[in-house]
């Protein structure tokens, strides 16, 4: 999903879509960047980049210093 270090605090729920989501921190005190992961079972089982679904390292909120 993220092998960068510093990254922390995941949280995620399947949708009645099936799609995936977690939303995690990378780098809380320096970078500051909230960021989103969408993926399905399908797409951990048989990696694909160019599902339509598969969408990782999206941020969400990056706060000001």
């Amino acid at each position: 999903m993220d092998e960068r270090e510093r990254v922390s605090y995941p949280d995620g729920q399947q949708g009645s879509d099936g799609v995936i989501r977690i939303i995690y921190d990378y780098n809380r005190t320096e970078e500051r960047e909230i960021l989103l992961a969408k993926f399905t079972e399908d797409d951990i089982l048989h990696p694909n980049p160019h599902s339509k679904t598969l969408s990782l390292r999206n941020i969400v909120q990056k706060a000001s210093k």
